[in-house]
């Protein structure tokens, strides 16, 4: 039986559901921090610093110890109050997971009626998972019952226990609740200790502060990702953590309740096949266990350590079956079936070793960390008659990697391939009759475009865009709308390699802050001028969202930067830099914003983004990117087509979003993450890019609502879930429907589709 696709698209739905999750939790997390934080900057401490030593007054002491005894206080809240939400989550979980496996089995076997057993999950099975440690009950009655016992005892029915759950801890042995608290407790610790150590060393308490929450504020929102790239100290490593439980913890919970359907139906599914994902960061015990089949309560099962990704599907005995009924039909093998991957889609029976033998040698060696273990690699490969053959001699039973030392010596250190001298014609690179807007690149983004012959990126857009706008009809008309934009705006696109970290302040300056590369941020600072005077001066205040009026106070300084206003630090900054003074001259706040996030890439799980005080769009681009021709294109349109017409049909389904997600699956029919989501890695980089396009128009015309106008219109409001995340990606996800699919969103959202066209056209007339 191959895998239906379905199996794939839950892995992905559950990782983002494990990682809003996490958000909510990190955010709340971060309140208390932030609380503490801003409690501090209130206190002045600068003027009580003397000579000889410090000297603080005794009301300024009283409130110092308030402040970090407010803040032990907040995090025994926060551990018991993310104890109570995780278990609810977790309780829907187990529900829904229990009941996708027992639907995709029943769709299965339906052509023969083959019945198919229920597991219901105990009411106590959350909170036993989250509290329970193991070693507090009788491990020896516990009894899992199969299916053989079920027909046995002819009795009682299948479930997923509080024993069951009971059993389970994170890899170190705790339990989520106890994990939870030692967050907690230490991150107390370490709030009074940054506290008393910053007062006794003369800092002032907004230095404290800014090391404890770094570039965070009160009103942050954002992923456990951002905050931890994007906290000090006291956010940083707690958010990292926090998302790792989560993450872990959700794997555990989605295949324990798998497992328990399979045991109920051992008779349709005696065994189950382990699936890893098809990438770089998969650890070695995955890599080495994918594709393998096991017996119900034989075979490991994930996670095997944090933070694994991967998960198990039943395998059906369909000749076993047959013999019991004979009307049922076994699925035809088909060529057509595949399995995602990191470098685009491949036969479904591929499992990891084989995947990486045909994957470029940079991959190669980033999986397997040196050129030595690859030529290892190969020559097991030749060998063994397979990649994945060759994997399994390189990886231990236990998940542990034979050092290169140690392959040499069992198989001989393979020789170097002499490489053929070949003459390979230089790339002429085509000049674009007009350019849109100024483009920018990362080292990692030069090499790669030399390595695969690919020209300049101006061009590599350029001829992207093109060939979109060749789709004609709407398409086109609406692409020359948003390629004027670009161009109006001086809108600068910057591009990095997946994973690429951000270099150091001398490195971004030496690569963006001279030359071309200055003149045309200079440029597109103006625009972002623009922007603030016809939000400060034209724009009426009860039209201005709670979002724009926070930026609207970090540009005028009256929010956290406080310096005169973003325009006159930049302005002075970019003067600074013009005049031929280096980057050791530009203020500190300045230089922090360069190293954080003005000429920060865009890496790990952020494919793109682009801020409301800076018109510049990052794009992460992937190694397997490839330039946008009129295939690719009519291909992204057809996913995009296909995206809004999957998530108009669940648009109809109503409740909460448990029972949303449940009438979706009974149905078949699973909402669409986004736009991008169903793309491969050769063209989802130019869906991410039109994405954070419409965030610099939406930004342009102030960032509009949908408001009544555009309501009374009807149609659906959403066109994918991350479009439900707020105004901002709502206005997005719709501009990318407008640009790919418009005849598709004129008729299914003719509220968004007005409400994007209007948008666009402000966005002009405000430059």
């Amino acid at each position: 039986m191959s895998i239906p696709e379905v199996f794939f698209r839950e892995t992905i739905d559950v990782n983002r559901f494990s990682n809003a999750v996490a958000s909510k939790l990190v955010n709340n997390y971060i309140q208390v921090i932030t609380n503490a934080t801003e409690e501090l900057k209130k206190i002045d401490i600068r003027q009580q610093t003397a000579a000889a030593g410090v000297v603080i007054a005794p009301q300024t002491r009283k409130r110092l110890r308030a402040i970090i005894a407010q803040s032990k206080a907040g995090m025994d809240k926060w551990s018991k109050s993310a104890t109570r939400q995780f278990i609810k989550e977790i309780e829907g979980l187990a529900e829904v997971q229990v009941g996708f496996i027992e639907n995709e089995l029943k769709k299965v076997v339906r052509s023969g009626q083959v019945p198919i057993n229920s597991v219901a999950v105990s009411q106590r099975y959350a909170t036993s998972f989250v509290k329970t440690d193991p070693t507090q009950i009788n491990i020896f009655t516990s009894k899992q019952f199969t299916e053989d016992d079920f027909i046995k005892f002819g009795a009682g029915k299948f479930e997923l226990t509080a024993r069951q759950g009971a059993m389970i801890t994170l890899p170190n042995g705790q339990t989520v609740e106890k994990a939870f608290r030692g967050i907690a407790t230490r991150n107390q610790d370490l709030l009074a200790r940054n506290i008393r150590a910053g007062v006794f060393s003369g800092e002032s308490t907004q230095q404290i502060a800014r090391r404890l929450a770094g570039r965070i504020d009160f009103n942050f929102e954002g992923t456990a990702r951002q905050a931890a790239l994007a906290g000090g100290d006291a956010i940083k490593v707690a958010s990292h953590q926090i998302q790792t439980i989560v993450r872990t913890s959700v794997n555990q919970v989605q295949n324990q309740a798998s497992q328990a359907v399979y045991a109920a139906n051992s008779k349709v599914s005696p065994k189950y096949e382990y699936v890893a994902t098809l990438d770089s960061r998969t650890s070695p015990i995955c890599q080495r266990l994918d594709g393998q089949k096991f017996q119900y309560n034989r075979g490991p099962t994930p996670p095997q350590h944090f933070n694994c990704r991967s998960t198990t599907v039943p395998v059906v005995d369909f000749d076993k079956l047959q013999k019991k009924y004979p009307n049922l039909e076994k699925p035809p093998a088909t060529a057509l079936d595949t399995r995602p991957s990191i470098t685009g889609r491949v036969p479904q029976g591929t499992q990891y070793g084989d995947w990486l033998l045909d994957a470029d040698r940079t991959l190669q060696v980033k999986t397997l960390g040196s050129e030595g273990k690859v030529r290892i690699f190969k020559k097991l490969a030749k060998k063994e008659g397979s990649g994945h053959a060759a994997l399994r001699k390189m990886i231990r039973n236990d998940g542990t990697e034979v050092p290169l030392e140690k392959l040499q010596e069992l198989y001989g250190k393979a020789a170097v391939a002499a490489q053929a001298v070949q003459t390979i014609p230089a790339v002429v690179p085509k000049t674009p009759t007009g350019i849109t807007s100024p483009t920018m690149t990362t080292e990692g983004v030069d090499d790669w475009l030399a390595n695969n012959k690919l020209g300049d990126i101006q061009t590599f857009l350029e001829d992207s865009l093109d060939s979109v706008e060749k789709l004609g009809g709407l398409t086109a008309i609406n692409v020359k709308k948003m390629r004027q934009f670009m161009k109006k705006g001086k809108i600068v696109s910057q591009f990095n390699m997946q994973n690429e970290k951000t270099g150091s302040l001398k490195e971004l300056g030496e690569r963006f802050l001279k030359g071309k590369n200055l003149k045309a941020f200079a440029a597109s600072n103006e625009t972002v001028v623009k922007r603030f005077d016809f939000i400060n001066n034209k724009l009426p205040a009860k039209s201005i969202s709670a979002n724009t009026r926070d930026w609207q106070k970090l540009w005028n300084g009256r929010g956290e930067l406080g310096l005169g206003g973003h325009n006159r630090l930049f302005s002075n900054s970019i003067g600074t830099l013009r005049e031929g003074l280096g980057v050791d001259d530009l203020p500190f706040e300045f230089t922090r914003k360069v190293e954080n996030y003005l000429f920060g890439n865009a890496t790990g799980g952020t494919h793109g983004y682009t801020i409301f005080n800076s018109a510049m769009v990052h794009t992460r681009l992937k190694n397997s990117a490839r330039k946008i021709g009129n295939i690719s294109a009519r291909n992204i349109r057809a996913s995009v087509k296909e995206t809004l017409e999957t998530n108009f049909k669940f648009s109809k389904f109503k409740g909460t979003r448990y029972e949303r997600y449940r009438q979706g699956v009974e149905q078949g029919i699973r909402e669409v993450w986004s736009n991008s989501a169903p793309l491969d890695g050769d063209a989802d980089w130019f869906v991410t890019f039109v994405h954070e396009m419409g965030h610099q128009i939406h930004y342009q015309s102030g960032a509009a609502s949908l408001g009544q106008q555009f309501r009374k219109l009807g149609g659906m409001t959403y066109p994918t879930e991350y479009s439900r995340k707020n105004a901002l990606e709502q206005f997005t996800e719709s501009f990318v429907q407008y640009v790919f699919n418009p005849e598709g969103l004129q008729e299914r959202a003719p509220r968004l589709y007005k409400w994007v066209d209007e948008t666009l056209e402000q966005s002009l007339k405000n430059l």
